[in-house]
């Protein structure tokens, strides 16, 4: 099969998704075990270990805290939103304390967060997904 003709792999690989949601309900794609399992697994192939992923994933609980509490509104929260993909990037680029596939997770799950719904209920369900089968595959307690 050709590229052209292959279909988008799932969340956060590089798919051409670009929302959470289909008729106000969030895709199974994002939370479902045979699409998110395999993605964690190769990120933790890859490289990924679960100290990198609780500090970036504790750091998107914080945010979603915050919001939930009316503590800041979605305008004052979106650019440090926005600001996971250069903190991705940088521990990809400072030894690789990430690999490349979760880089990309960041950097496209990032891209099509647009509101605080896309946060809250795309984002973070996914992320959350992403860390329960991570801790299946990736190594606990060693640094990148």
């Amino acid at each position: 099969m050709s590229d052209a003709n292959k279909p988008p792999g799932p969340p956060g690989t590089g798919g051409n998704e670009n929302s959470y949601f289909e008729n106000d309900v969030l895709k199974p794609e994002f939370v479902r075990r045979e699409d998110m399992e395999p993605v964690a697994e190769q990120m933790a192939r890859d490289g990924l270990n679960m100290t990198q992923l609780n500090r970036f994933f504790r750091h998107c609980r914080r945010i979603e805290f915050r919001l939930r509490r009316k503590e800041t509104t979605w305008d004052e929260t979106r650019p440090e939103v926005q600001k996971l993909s250069a903190h991705a990037a940088d521990a990809y680029g400072k030894g690789q304390k990430v690999p490349a596939s979760f880089k990309k997770f960041i950097d496209d799950n990032v891209s099509r967060t647009r509101t605080e719904r896309d946060f809250i209920g795309g984002f973070m369900e996914h992320f959350e997904t992403l860390m329960g089968f991570a801790s299946l595959y990736a190594k606990k307690g060693q640094r990148g």
